[in-house]
């Protein structure tokens, strides 16, 4: 079988990730999009889908959630948890690609440029449901970040 180029976006579900500890608390989507986003791409990594298809581009919303802070402790973690994982998480969130949707926290695209690199940082805005000065808030903010231009 040939190892076709292909785009697969992930976006989460607004279901605060089935947990009533989110949904019931009006944090679906302050909290429960992030924690999807994560929990997603990493049923992605410990399935080994990066390392299996390095030609399948894999992009992240929100940053990939919380998965810029965590690299160390998903590789220090990986031996007694999911020892079966076909390689680091450390490499292959790097495998990965995430859109820019931060809601304009500089702090978390540095963190995310520093982890996975600024060149596997795509523009996102989060456009229909962030719109009017939200969505021009989304792009400025890359450019004050503190990222260097290129």
């Amino acid at each position: 079988m040939k190892d076709h180029r292909a785009v697969l976006y992930v976006h989460p579900a607004g279901e605060g990730a089935a947990s009533p500890l989110i949904t019931d608390h009006g944090m679906r989507w302050m909290v429960g999009a992030p924690v999807e986003d994560t929990v997603a791409m990493m049923h992605l990594i410990l399935a080994g889908i990066p390392a299996r298809h390095p030609r399948l581009r894999v992009l992240a919303s929100h940053l990939g959630g919380v998965l810029p802070l965590l690299p160390r402790r998903l590789d220090d973690h990986l031996a007694f948890e999911s020892p079966s994982t076909p390689e680091l998480p450390s490499v292959a969130v790097r495998r990965l690609w995430y859109d820019t949707v931060s809601h304009a926290h500089s702090p978390a695209l540095v963190a995310a440029a520093a982890t996975s690199g600024a060149d596997r940082l795509v523009l996102g805005t989060d456009y229909p449901y962030e719109d009017g000065d939200t969505f021009l808030r989304a792009v400025d903010h890359i450019t004050r970040s503190g990222l260097a231009p290129s």
